[in-house]
């Protein structure tokens, strides 16, 4: 009978070394969270739109990419850049003509006027402005380049309204020359304000560009750009 009793009570405690580890112990990484010492591995969960836009936020490259863009519906953020294209480029078609048209004679007073540039530099800043500004109005008209084209037209606006207001601050006199004229003026003529809010309203227009350059009817979409 000791016999059995011992030969079962061997058979209890082999039966018991079997059934798990030592002193009853979970082995390291199985722990409550599954694998890897109990953590788990986070997941995206989204779907449908919220996930593609996720992805279309990331993918963004260029001033888009590294300014936070206000969303416009995409229907009619196409429309306004090509209404604003048309304004910019008539805005800067106008007053290259203007000056192109005139005697060249004028248009070097109009520039000395503001006694900034050089002597040298004035006759090159007279003949060469008013083809500029003509041609960054056909590119913008065109829609080639369109954000390149805006950021070289906001620089020249900002160029404008510095001048205008240096002017101003040393009490010069003088017709700014933006449409044609130009130079010398009487006290009390002077529209300095006048024109600084509408370079800044121009610059406005500039900068949307710069920020939607996609748009209806634009070289742009023909050449894959800002796709």
């Amino acid at each position: 009978m000791a016999t059995k009793a011992d030969s079962a009570g061997r058979r209890t405690k082999a039966t018991k070394r079997a059934s798990g580890p030592a002193g009853g112990k979970t082995p390291p990484g199985r722990g409550k969270g599954g694998s890897g010492g109990g953590k788990t591995r986070a997941t995206d969960t989204r779907t449908g739109p919220a996930r593609g836009k996720a992805d279309v936020d990331q993918g963004r490259t260029g001033l888009a990419g590294r300014i936070r863009v206000p969303a416009v519906p995409e229907r009619y953020q196409h429309w306004i850049t090509l209404v604003v294209r048309v304004l910019l480029a008539g805005i800067l078609g106008t007053a290259g003509y203007a000056k192109f048209t005139e005697p060249a004679a004028l248009q070097k007073t109009a520039v000395s006027a503001y006694r900034i540039l050089p002597q040298g530099a004035v006759t090159p800043v007279a003949l060469g402005l008013p083809v500029l500004e003509m041609v960054l109005a056909v590119m913008i008209l065109l829609g080639f380049a369109t954000r390149v084209m805006a950021i070289c037209v906001g620089l020249l606006f900002v160029v404008f309204i510095a001048g205008i207001i240096s002017v101003a601050a040393r009490g010069l006199s003088i017709d700014c020359g933006c449409f044609g004229g130009g130079g010398t003026v009487a006290k009390g003529q002077t529209h300095y304000l006048r024109e600084v809010f509408r370079d800044l309203g121009f610059l406005v227009l500039a900068a949307w560009l710069m920020l939607y350059p996609r748009g209806k009817f634009a070289l742009d979409r023909v050449l894959g750009m800002y796709a």
